[in-house]
């Protein structure tokens, strides 16, 4: 009976070894590489706060005899906001305007009198010592009205001080006195006096968001932000970066920096305090080969992701290799020239510089003029003696070159469009005589030179050497590394397109397989990754990170079994097995059994 479901035991642990090893074949989900647009942005978290707050105070002292407002009650210049007791700057106004009439009439009796005086001393009536005294006495006379006029305009001041209105539009936040309270005055006090109430004008309002010290190089002032707040958590409001902040902020060993986001609160429907999401919109690329980030891997990945999928480790290493030795280099060219295409068709007459850590090994062949390069115009071949005449044209004329890189410089800040900028600059080449075409063409001629010129940089983006394709040199062996593509206006200056290789796995429907393919990689979100070349639309690529969790699901499986010890069947049991010696005798390294051999 033992025997038998010992042996019942075994034949069920086999059956369930079988099936898992047929779990092994793992399921690979793949998506189709599709066209799309990617949308980057850098978030934060942040609070919504007043631009200018106003603390009111008054400079009177007293005690308030009337306050009509409350807070979030909306005030315009000159409304009534505190009303202090005024009798006794009322008692000191009448005093010293009575002052003021006395001294009046004072001056018009020593005025009489030294009119008096200038007759009998002309008479010999009077003396010297009698005129100069009627003399100073006018004097006196008139010092006294001065003395009480601005005595008058003090108690004045006064007096209106105890009356507390509203300096600008706004609403009132805070409230920190109420009606019978007595105050004391901000600028006779040691301690600044006693804060009646804040007020900021709510018409327009920022967010004050943490962003995290990775991201910050991506966040310029200008820039589009949206706003999700969680009051109105399916509407977005949209702002501006205003600035950000040169100070970091360090929370829980994190260096962040605040970025101050403006927003239009014309409705009113944001309120100091509100917690919101900002995103600063980064780049966009629009109708572009994408795949999901789950179907992207490094390159120094490949052996250990072919082995996941079924395929022989060596033969995948090799595969990768040759792709990266034969015309990757090439394949990352041509890519960079087909986006400059799509760019230029949106930003008009487009010049390519196309420089990467690595070059193409072929011999540089002569440039044809393309087309497509904006909005259907051809680029140009133009000789030396042309882009001599621009240049003297431009020397003549150095504020239109420095007019020229302000354009390049709002359009690269974002402050005005790619067409506004091309339609301006195409006014001020008319204005000396230059065709903006030739102009394009000269630039893009010194920038394949690997020279500056006209203004602008022909430096290599991604290594940060000048280039050198077109002078006849090599590139190094072994820059296989990440590197960048320029697409240059004549008019815009360089939008730097940064690039770096990547693996994916493409599946071979027909013979249920799959092949490592080397591409480069552009822009990338959370989601989608760009590929600029490498793949073509259509294709269907591996989703690997479900398969890494897959395998490493079957490994703990595996972990499992071999922990269960299970004789003859895993590596801990059964004779051979290298194992605890129970039941069956001794294994391999497992212990005899008791009483000896008989």
């Amino acid at each position: 009976m033992k025997r038998t479901l010992a042996l019942a035991l075994a034949i069920g642990v086999a059956t369930a070894a079988c099936s898992g090893s047929k779990d092994k074949t793992p399921f690979v989900q793949t998506a189709a590489v599709t066209r799309r647009t990617i949308v980057i942005d850098a978030e934060a978290t942040g609070a919504v706060e007043p631009i200018n707050v106003v603390e009111v105070k008054s400079k009177a002292s007293g005690l308030i005899t009337k306050m009509p407002v409350e807070t979030g009650t909306l005030v315009k210049p000159g409304n009534l906001l505190v009303q202090i007791d005024t009798r006794d700057v009322q008692n000191q106004y009448n005093q010293v305007e009575a002052d003021l009439k006395a001294a009046q009439a004072k001056l018009q009796v020593s005025e009489q009198q030294k009119k008096r005086s200038d007759e009998l001393f002309k008479a010999r009536v009077i003396t010297s010592q009698e005129y100069e005294s009627a003399s100073l006495d006018l004097e006196n006379s008139k010092a006294a009205v001065i003395r009480s006029a601005a005595n008058l305009d003090l108690a004045k001041q006064r007096l209106e001080d105890a009356t507390v209105t509203a300096p600008t539009a706004g609403t009132i936040l805070t409230k920190t006195v109420s009606l019978g309270q007595v105050i004391t005055s901000a600028t006779n006090s040691a301690n600044g006096g006693t804060t009646l109430l804040t007020m900021a004008d709510l018409g327009r309002v920022r967010v004050r968001a943490l962003f995290n010290e990775t991201d910050i190089g991506q966040v310029r002032p200008g820039q589009t932000a949206s706003v999700t707040v969680d009051a109105f958590p399916d509407r977005r409001f949209q702002g501006v970066v205003e600035k950000i902040e040169p100070s970091a902020t360090v929370q829980q060993n994190v260096t962040m920096f605040p970025v101050l986001v403006t927003l239009d609160n014309s409705e009113s429907l944001l309120k100091p305090g509100m917690n919101g999401e900002v995103a600063v919109l980064v780049d966009q690329v629009n109708d572009v080969l994408a795949v999901p980030n789950d179907a992207v891997k490094n390159v120094r990945e490949a052996a250990a992701t072919g082995q996941m999928l079924g395929l022989n480790p060596d033969s995948v290493t090799s595969e990768v290799r040759a792709q990266m030795q034969n015309g990757f280099g090439r394949a990352r060219s041509d890519a960079a020239t087909e986006a400059a295409a799509r760019v230029g068709s949106a930003s008009g007459e487009v010049a390519l510089a196309s420089q990467t850590t690595q070059q193409s090994q072929q011999p540089q062949q002569p440039q044809q003029p393309q087309q497509g390069f904006g909005q259907g115009r051809q680029q140009i071949e133009v000789t030396d003696k042309q882009c001599a005449d621009v240049k003297a044209a431009l020397a003549k004329k150095p504020d239109l070159q420095k007019k020229l890189d302000d354009l390049r410089t709002k359009a690269r800040s974002g402050e005005i469009d790619f067409s506004a900028m091309r339609e301006q600059s195409e006014k001020l080449y008319a204005s000396a005589g230059i065709d903006m075409r030739v102009a394009g063409g000269c630039r893009r001629k010194e920038m394949q030179a690997g020279g500056a010129g006209m203004g602008g940089s022909g430096a290599v983006a991604g290594s940060g050497q000048r280039g050198n394709r077109g002078q006849g040199q090599q590139p190094q062996s072994g820059a296989q590394g990440s590197g960048n593509f320029q697409l240059s206006t004549p008019e815009m200056g360089a939008v730097t397109r940064r690039t770096r290789p990547g693996l994916v796995f493409v599946s071979d429907s027909a013979k249920k397989t799959y092949h490592p393919r080397v591409v480069m990689l552009g822009a990338a979100n959370f989601d989608y990754t760009e590929i600029v070349s490498g793949v073509k639309e259509g294709e269907r690529v591996a989703l690997l990170t479900s398969l890494a969790l897959q395998a490493q699901r079957q490994q703990q499986n595996d972990r499992l079994r071999q922990g269960m010890g299970v004789p003859g069947l895993t590596p801990n049991g059964g004779p051979g097995g290298g194992g605890g010696g129970r039941p069956g005798g001794a294994g391999a390294g497992g212990a005899p059994p008791r009483g000896g051999a008989r």
